[in-house]
């Protein structure tokens, strides 16, 4: 069976053609945790029966899931055993063939899941895919990445209507933009503006008061006080990050995508291409709005300047990367460098 996705796997629930295999897994972690409990309660009910429901995590013996497996219901029509966040690429070839063998083997009368509700696999190896490639061979693998802007813009304001507050779509998107994509972080700042709140509605100001930013939205806050040359205001970001304890690499990288955006949107304007086909040109895709930003601000540096300043982050970066560093200095020394770089000094 293909790999469904969040729309496909919900349809899936509700149709009730339940599968003996469960593989669920993606990025997003509150979807695969939310995905869990919501199949885990179709198949069993509300109240789960304590003969017929068994949980397991990495650290349980693949020898007690197989015996939790092959129980017989009682007072139930399926028996589930559900294991958590196991960690398929550490272990052993035994415990692999045992998984697999169990997997092939399941009685008709069990549902076997398999949840990664925390377990992030950013570059599954063998062990991972051959395990996965049994469930989707046997069973049904679902896939729970990132939502959409858009619905991650609707999720925002039910939550917020939910918690007796509410939030303008304008304004959830504003919050996204600000804080992460990531549902489980997003749900916790939305329950924490909605109790500062009350009964009105959010606003950018609470969220700028309130909501602690992701790397990209402070760099890009730090590259906005280079480009108007606030000296004051850089370094306060500076401080923020590192406080953040972001990684010194990490900042500079990111604010070398800030330089480039703008880069590349100097040159769509120049050559009068409509911002939203050399997006899709670039593969931008939800991040088009950046160049649209950046071609605004362009009007404030020139050419040259964009030029001087991503070489200048181009040097640290390789500096970074190659010998050690007092980091806080260079990064310091760097944003004094780029500030009079954009002031057009001849010196720089």
């Amino acid at each position: 069976m293909p790999i469904m996705k969040e729309p496909d796997f919900k349809k899936h629930i509700a149709s009730k053609q339940f599968s003996n295999l469960y593989f669920i897994d993606g990025e997003e972690k509150m979807l695969v945790g939310m995905y869990t409990d919501t199949l885990i309660k179709k198949l069993m009910g509300s109240e789960l029966p304590e003969f017929n429901f068994h949980t397991f995590d990495n650290e349980s013996d693949v020898s007690d899931v197989s015996v939790a497996c092959d129980v017989m219901p009682f007072m139930s029509d399926k028996n589930c055993v559900k294991v958590v966040d196991l960690d398929i690429d550490a272990l052993s070839s035994d415990d692999l063939e045992s998984y697999i063998s169990i997997a092939k083997n399941v009685p008709d009368t069990t549902v076997l899941i398999l949840s990664m509700i925390t377990k992030v696999n950013e570059k599954p190896a063998k062990k991972y895919k051959k395990l996965r490639d049994v469930f989707e061979k046997n069973g049904v693998v679902a896939d729970l990445s990132r939502r959409s802007d858009i619905s991650l813009e609707k999720t925002v304001c039910k939550w917020a209507n939910e918690c007796g507050s509410k939030i303008s779509p304008i304004n959830a998107s504003v919050l996204i933009k600000t804080c992460t994509k990531d549902l489980n972080i997003l749900h916790s700042e939305v329950e924490k503006l909605c109790a500062y709140a009350g009964e009105n509605e959010i606003t950018v100001e609470m969220i700028e008061k309130l909501v602690a930013k992701n790397l990209q939205a402070r760099i890009y806050d730090l590259f906005d006080f280079v480009i108007a040359q606030n000296f004051d205001k850089a370094m306060q970001t500076i401080d923020i990050l590192f406080y953040q304890r972001e990684e010194p690499v990490s900042i500079v990288i990111a604010l070398s995508t800030a330089y480039v955006d703008m880069y590349r949107a100097r040159i769509a304007t120049e050559n009068a291409i409509p911002m939203k086909v050399f997006a899709d040109e670039l593969s931008y895709k939800n991040r088009a709005w950046v160049l649209e930003k950046m071609a605004r601000q362009s009007k404030r540096i020139s050419t040259v300047a964009l030029r001087q300043s991503i070489d200048a982050l181009l040097e640290l970066n390789e500096r970074m990367v190659s010998v050690t560093l007092n980091a806080r200095t260079e990064i310091e020394k760097l944003i004094s460098r780029l500030i009079l770089i954009a002031r057009g000094d001849d010196n720089v």
